[in-house]
């Protein structure tokens, strides 16, 4: 009991500095890491999932701030919707051991079914006349007190540029994927230490991908303060 107290208490304490230090840009060498998973979703299911997707029209909620803009549908919702039987899959055993499989993680996780990031669906979209959905240069805050891996799953990926908006920066290093392989690929690496954006869409491209959260240790901090920041970050994204 005390072990697992005193466990915790050290968890707690490096969770709150490294979000301090990450606010600063100061990152672990050690966790700049990232896996490309190809064909991480038998046909069938990407391909219901691709459409009815197409039918969520009204479902989503669009932002606009000096940072990120798109679109996006929450855990909670997307629970509800007509993807639900399709997204399954993604809580299934077949998919955590295929995943901890090819990364080598043993012990990742996806984050409890409380938290809307632990799924959740997003779009970009590109016009004529206006800067094209995106994010730019950042990295993510962590609530969790295992290690945190973000997963991008891309759906479709409609671009007439030969990279993926997704861009990664480990070590400082700008890396670039072949937008032609992006379908039906799983890109999981930890967002809150690598650098990363979505490059700004063009005129009729459009990207959509499943954000999934996984951790280590999938237990949420109980500091008041990160848990704050999530819930603003939670606001940008959903309105929730």
């Amino acid at each position: 009991m005390i072990e697992s107290l005193l466990r915790r208490i050290a968890a707690e304490v490096r969770l709150h500095r490294h979000n301090r230090l990450n606010r600063k840009g100061v990152v672990s060498e050690s966790a700049q890491n990232y896996f490309v998973l190809h064909d991480i979703l038998p046909k069938n299911i990407h391909e219901g999932l691709c459409s009815t997707v197409q039918t969520l029209n009204d479902s989503w909620v669009s932002k606009s701030t000096a940072w990120r803009s798109g679109s996006a549908i929450g855990g909670h919702e997307l629970k509800d919707s007509v993807c639900a039987p399709w997204l399954e899959y993604l809580t299934s055993s077949d998919f955590l051991e295929d995943v901890r499989t090819r990364t080598g993680l043993a012990n990742l996780d996806l984050v409890p079914e409380q938290d809307m990031n632990r799924m959740s669906l997003l779009s970009y979209s590109g016009a004529e006349g206006t800067r094209g959905d995106g994010a730019d240069w950042h990295m993510d805050g962590s609530i969790y007190l295992g290690d945190r891996w973000a997963g991008i799953l891309v759906l479709e990926e409609e671009t007439s540029e030969a990279d993926a908006k997704l861009e990664l920066k480990p070590h400082g290093n700008r890396v670039v994927l072949p937008a032609a392989e992006m379908k039906n690929t799983l890109i999981l690496f930890q967002g809150d230490h690598v650098e990363h954006r979505v490059r700004p869409m063009l005129p009729g491209e459009e990207r959509v991908v499943i954000s999934l959260l996984f951790s280590t240790w999938p237990v949420m901090t109980l500091n008041p303060l990160l848990r704050r920041y999530q819930a603003r970050v939670n606001r940008e994204f959903y309105d929730a």
